[in-house]
């Protein structure tokens, strides 16, 4: 006797009127001339056929393979799209046109005050480059005495000449003194630059708040001095370490450290096998040219020598610039035909501390605040950054990564301003952690500096220092604390932190700020009546 063969799916024999017949029933659904041929043939379909042979999870189901979600994308973006047109058609019910040409409702004092703030910038830069120039002259004397005295030490076993004469102990005294007036060269130096940098960011702060009344020209002078105030600190820094090493005639073996650091301290660092070698040695790099570079290239971080490319692609810039135009366009179109309606219309709900109606504004306005905020990223972070790198043959082009996948917030902010992370990092929390302080302190010695920060970009220009750009960032702490066991619970990128992160910063968090800095600007402005509405204001 023998074992009979386990069934399979493959195949099954059927009588037919006409005889046994093999015929092959696969999970491929027949073609239409097989099955015509089976009518001819006179087969008739049996319906003991086996549809269900195997276990097969639910699509949606969590332990499915992977599916393409393409399908529901699309329908969001037309629903989007459909309720985008929506507003647009309630909008110009509304209100019409509310268009103007940009900087027509600016005054003729604003424009020659904000130039002038702008021209003032680059006094304070040239002025930190003359800083440096001095300190390099004078490193280049301290080296020299170095090179003399040590070489009259004992150590070096000198037995001729006129070094048998010295004596040792005034050589060592020698020694002594000479690093005495270095130390102080160098602790002088730095106070000077601290002096320098803080007054390339006091004198744009001073104007906007005291002088300078069109927020939004107010906001570009501070932007522009507080892009130069965190370039000059890094290039004083680097400078008072490439300096130190100089004078010291320290090896290229005594800073490679640092890349060790760098790449232990964060895993959204591109770990290096080798250290950057600079092209450019201390004090050669002390050129005006050097500083020029520096002073327009899309980083904040100062080095001597960066990656370069070696071809301008014009087509490429154009593509750039013309990116740029078209975004800013949008923005202003934006903020002008959408966001500002809704925002004159929330204060009077905000007067009768109306939450229901607040939370309905805050949600109304989001949609086009998370637009105007994509533009700006796409505006400035893609298009300018990289027009300008462009330009100038910059070749490190990581100027954001993928933060919109961000599971938590911490990520967030370690992916989406990579320059300004990149800077913290470098200047602030790496120096505090490799001297005892811990990342937890690190961390809030961060944040606050640009918790502050934040305040003058935004509290200066509408001469409202109430705090609540200072709330907004600070309070990201206890935000990143919550969203990181998520994000271990849950791996990297996880759902639930992203949408945490989206809907506590760009569909609550953003809106309601700028709701708030609305209000009281109306307050302070229009209802005194220096400043006219600019659309009627209506209860919907």
């Amino acid at each position: 006797m023998t074992k009979a063969e386990p069934p399979t799916t493959s195949t099954t024999t059927t009588t037919v009127a006409g005889g046994d017949v093999s015929t092959v029933l696969s999970e491929v659904p027949p073609k239409s001339e097989d099955l015509k041929a089976s009518s001819r043939a006179g087969k008739s379909y049996r319906h003991t056929f086996a549809v269900h042979t195997k276990l097969a999870p639910s699509p949606l189901s969590k332990e499915a393979p992977p599916e393409s979600y393409r399908g529901f994308v699309n329908l969001g973006m037309l629903l989007l799209f459909g309720n985008n047109v929506r507003l647009i058609i309630e909008n110009y019910q509304k209100y019409g046109i509310l268009i103007s040409l940009p900087g027509s409702k600016v005054s003729k004092e604003d424009w020659i005050l904000t130039g002038l703030a702008h021209l003032l910038v680059p006094l304070n830069v040239i002025l930190s480059y003359q800083l440096e120039r001095w300190a390099m002259k004078r490193a280049v004397g301290h080296r020299k005495r170095l090179a003399e005295l040590s070489s009259l030490s004992p150590s070096h076993g000198h037995t001729n000449g006129d070094n048998d004469e010295k004596d040792p102990k005034q050589v060592l005294k020698d020694l002594n003194k000479a690093e005495t007036s270095i130390r102080r060269t160098q602790k002088i130096f730095g106070w000077l630059h601290a002096f320098s940098v803080i007054a390339i960011l006091a004198w744009p702060s001073y104007m906007s708040y005291y002088m300078i009344f069109h927020p939004f020209m107010s906001i570009t002078c501070l932007m522009n001095g507080t892009i130069q105030f965190l370039k000059m600190t890094s290039y004083s820094l680097t400078n008072q370490d490439l300096r130190a090493g100089f004078i010291y005639d320290l090896p290229p073996e005594k800073f490679q450290h640092t890349r060790r650091v760098h790449d232990a301290a964060s895993n959204t660092f591109v770990s290096h096998q080798e250290v950057y070698e600079y092209e450019v040695n201390y004090p050669d790099n002390i050129t005006f040219k050097d500083m020029a570079y520096f002073w327009f290239a899309p980083t904040l971080c100062y080095q001597p020598s960066y990656p370069r490319t070696t071809v301008f692609r014009k087509s490429f810039f154009l593509k750039r610039v013309l990116e740029a135009l078209t975004c800013l366009g949008m923005m202003y179109f934006l903020i002008e035909q959408y966001a500002t309606p809704t925002l004159q219309n929330s204060v009077r709900a905000v007067d009768q501390l109306a939450f229901g109606t607040m939370l309905e504004r805050i949600l109304k306005l989001s949609t086009t605040s998370v637009l105007i905020w994509l533009l700006m990223f796409y505006t400035f972070f893609h298009a300018v950054f990289n027009g300008i790198a462009e330009m100038l043959y910059f070749g490190d082009r990581g100027f954001y990564l993928a933060w919109w996948n961000a599971g938590s917030v911490g990520r967030y902010w370690a992916l989406w301003n990579r320059p300004v992370y990149i800077f913290f990092k470098r200047h602030i929390y790496l120096p505090m952690v490799t001297r005892g302080a811990s990342p937890l302190l690190a961390s809030f010695v961060i944040f606050t500096f640009s918790a502050i920060m934040h305040e003058i970009l935004i509290g200066l220009p509408t001469h409202l220092i109430y705090g609540y750009a200072f709330a907004g960032m600070f309070f990201q702490i206890p935000l990143i604390a919550l969203t990181r066991p998520l994000e271990k619970w849950r791996g990297t990128g996880t759902g639930l932190g992203n949408m945490i992160f989206w809907v506590s910063f760009t569909i609550l968090g953003q809106p309601a700020c700028a709701l708030l800095y609305y209000y009281h600007w109306t307050k302070r402005h229009i209802d005194d009546g220096s400043v006219a509405p600019l659309v009627p204001v209506s209860s919907t």
